[in-house]
Parts: C-alpha cells; sequence; structure tokens
C-alpha cells in the first residue's frame, strides 16, 4: 500500500500496449476521487485523437498541447465537469496539432502543472506512446499506474516500458493494474510481470488491484451515455474505486481554508512543476 503526503498527488496511467483502457481508468479513478468531495484534475495527454472529453461530452475550447504555444492561457484549457472534478482535454482536441518534438510535449506539460497545486489529485490518461509517457514521467514525477491485460503481448509491451521508464528514472514508483480480466487470471498475469521486473530488471513493482471486464459500462458509452451517466452498478467503477483506497489509504478530512474552489482554481506563482513525490 502506498502513503501518500498531504498535498496534490500525481498519478499517471499508462501503458506499453494500446488498448488495454487507461483512459476508461484514469476516468474512473478521477470519477471516484471526485464523489469523495476531493479537488480532481483528471488530465488527458494522449497524442492521438483524445478520448476523456468525449466521455463526458464536453467540448474544449483549448487542449493541454496548445500550451507550448507561446502566451496560451492555461485557464482556457480547464472545462469544469462539475465542482470536484475539473478536466483538461488532450490530443487533437480544439483543434490543437500533436507536438513535434520533446521540448514541445515538456513545455505543455510544465505549463499545464502550475495549476496542480489547487488539486488533492491530478490523474492523468497518458495512453501508450514511449515519448509521451517518457516526457510526463520525466517532467511531472508521477507515479506510474501501469495497466495490462494478461495476453503475452500486453506483458511483454509493459516489461519494454518498466524497462524503459526505469532506465530514465532509477527511483520511479511503479504500480501494476491487470484490466478486463478475471481475478485470478490478472494476478496470475500481475505476478509473472512483476516476476520478470525483479529477475531481469532488479526493480521491483507491486500490484495495485484488478478491474474486471464491464461490457454494460462499454456499451453504455459506445451508445453514446456520458460516463458519469453509465456508472450506477458498474463492477468496474466497483473496482476502481477499491484501486483507489488501496493506493490513497487517507484522504485529508477537511479542504484547507486557504485552498481555491473548483470553479475559479489558483495558479501557484512558481513556472516549475508542482506536484509531489509519494512516499
Amino acid at each position: 500500500m502506498v502513503n501518500f503526503p498531504r498535498g496534490p498527488h500525481t498519478v499517471l496511467v499508462a501503458s506499453g500496449k494500446g488498448g488495454v483502457g487507461t483512459s476508461i481508468l484514469a476516468t474512473l479513478m478521477a470519477l471516484s476521487a471526485a464523489q469523495g468531495e476531493q479537488r480532481v484534475l483528471l488530465v488527458d495527454a494522449t497524442e492521438s485523437g483524445g478520448t476523456l472529453h468525449h466521455l463526458f461530452g464536453a467540448r474544449p475550447a483549448r487542449s493541454l498541447w496548445m500550451l507550448s504555444r507561446p502566451n496560451a492561457e492555461l485557464r482556457d484549457t480547464l472545462i469544469a465537469i462539475d465542482e470536484t472534478l475539473n478536466l483538461i482535454a488532450g490530443g487533437t482536441a480544439a483543434g490543437a496539432t500533436v507536438p513535434r518534438n520533446d521540448d514541445e510535449r515538456r513545455a505543455a506539460l510544465a505549463a499545464a502543472s502550475q495549476v496542480f497545486g489547487a488539486f488533492d489529485l491530478v490523474v492523468i490518461d497518458g495512453g501508450s506512446r514511449l515519448d509521451t509517457v517518457s516526457a510526463i514521467v520525466e517532467t511531472l514525477d508521477p507515479h506510474v499506474l501501469l495497466a495490462t491485460s494478461a495476453d503475452r503481448l500486453s506483458l511483454a509491451a509493459n516489461y519494454a516500458l518498466v524497462k524503459s521508464l526505469r532506465a530514465r528514472r532509477d527511483d520511479l514508483e511503479i504500480s501494476i493494474v491487470a484490466n478486463r480480466n478475471g481475478e485470478s487470471v490478472a494476478e496470475e498475469a500481475c505476478e509473472f510481470l512483476i516476476g520478470a521486473c525483479s529477475h531481469f530488471l532488479g526493480h521491483a513493482i507491486e500490484i495495485a488491484g484488478v478491474v474486471p471486464d464491464d461490457p454494460c459500462l462499454q456499451a453504455a458509452i459506445g451508445a453514446g451515455m456520458s460516463v458519469r451517466d453509465a456508472l450506477e452498478g458498474s463492477p468496474a467503477a466497483d473496482a476502481a474505486r477499491k484501486l483507489l483506497n488501496a493506493m490513497v489509504p487517507s484522504w485529508p478530512t477537511a479542504v484547507p481554508s486557504s485552498a481555491a474552489t473548483m470553479s475559479s482554481p489558483s495558479f501557484p506563482a512558481l513556472s516549475l512543476p508542482s506536484s509531489r513525490r509519494w512516499s
């Protein structure tokens, strides 16, 4: 179990293989935290298309990768989903162009991080693109939640991602969540990946939890229902809530009086990332 210090916390949901559900996992975790009356920021850091704003039926005026432009206005990227949840859209939403290089990625991510201090939890959907995930890890210093399925290709791709990320940051905290599998199969897959990372890379990673397949939730979203309206009775949402509780064992019982409200978040004066390390 990972213990958080007080203050804003940043978790990156990523995978070495596409199609394993990083977007829905990030969304379900953010919604679970926001339902607990914590101030949550959900960030879509994917570079292809952009998914998260569609899940909420939102129309962004600006998106994450526009923040690499000179004089980009950070406030314009924040979408208030409700009183406790804000969203920054990603991909090519609102006419954005994907970053041309690491300098543009880092500039946009560093700009976005200036608002992190106004939230209790920042959840980032990093997708499966290596250069994007690497830039997030090196710029924002998050805890990585590695999403995998039980198939060999996914396990091999996630092993390669762990190897690549740990080569960049040896102190990086990484946990695994198995998505869309039964509990016994998922745990076996996670143990296989953990063993491989420990034996061949000398790095310890932990199982954060298991999220089952949820055809009803997928069908509701596919039919155009907002993800918030599709959550009732969802086993995936229940599992994401348990996952959040396991990773964040204790939230502050009250929001500090100096904290800004979600409708008008404050922006730290520092231009450097304000996310904090987990301990």
